[in-house]
């Protein structure tokens, strides 16, 4: 089964509990793939469900029990779920697999409906014979409390190959300090530089809360909402600021 992951070079971590839980039998019924886009979780998500129906990561696309769903790309270039498309696929969730069992990923989670993402819990609630379902997202505060409720959520870090400066890393080091003070001061530091990778040093943050032992799915929410505050605004030193304050309830 491990050979399913070979060919990814990152997410280590995630690879091996999920490879734990094939081992054991014991792959949840429900995961979100929590994350910055372009960490390597849909490519996680197909080798997952790959090793659990037992056919080669390229066969996947054609096994009768794999269901693969993505949102329709409007004209204005947003992103939604067809409400029919949704219902479909919880459609055949509900029928028996042919094979043993049925796999489910939907790809861009975030963007669906309050009635679609109310639709799925249903089949979360009350599957239908041996499912997986995979829901990946990039935005976890987007999901309903009540879906999150039911799967198990495994956070998925920016490319941690990528670097910051190591003033910025002293600063993202400060970030997690037992101190309010402390990491009021990182805050401010990181704020007023001029030319800054957010990505880069909010995946350096994942990496050292990782290393802490810190890491968790509200800790990861809080850095994933702290890249959407500074693309909506701008304001960067406000953005680390209210993420100071939120990794103090973390500790």
């Amino acid at each position: 089964m491990m050979d399913h992951f070979s060919h990814i070079s990152g997410n280590k971590q995630q690879i091996s509990a999920l490879f734990g839980m094939l081992e054991r039998g014991s792959v949840p019924q429900g995961l979100v793939f929590a994350g910055a886009e372009h960490s390597g979780k849909s490519m996680v998500a197909r080798a997952l469900a790959a090793a659990l129906l037992g056919v080669s990561n390229d066969d996947l696309s054609r096994h009768p029990d794999f269901i693969s769903m993505a949102p329709i790309v409007r004209d204005s270039g947003s992103k939604a779920y067809d409400l029919d498309d949704i219902r479909d696929a919880l459609t055949r969730l509900g029928q028996s697999a042919i094979h043993g069992q049925t796999v489910a990923i939907f790809d861009d989670a975030n963007v669906m409906s309050t009635a679609a993402q109310n639709a799925l819990l249903k089949t979360l609630e009350e599957p239908v014979g041996k499912t997986v379902v995979i829901l990946v997202v990039h935005e976890l505060s987007a999901m309903l409390p009540t879906v999150l409720s039911r799967i198990v959520t495994i956070p998925f870090a920016p490319n941690p190959d990528r670097t910051v400066s190591p003033e910025c890393l002293d600063d993202v080091k400060n970030l997690t300090s037992s101190s309010l003070v402390d990491r009021l001061k990182a805050a401010q530091s990181l704020g007023k530089r001029d030319v800054l990778d957010v990505d880069d040093l909010l995946a350096a943050l994942a990496v050292e809360l990782k290393r802490q032992g810190r890491v968790s799915a509200k800790a990861f929410d809080a850095i994933l909402k702290t890249r959407e505050r500074i693309a909506a605004n701008g304001n960067s030193t406000i953005a680390f600021e209210q993420l100071a304050l939120q990794l103090g309830k973390y500790e």
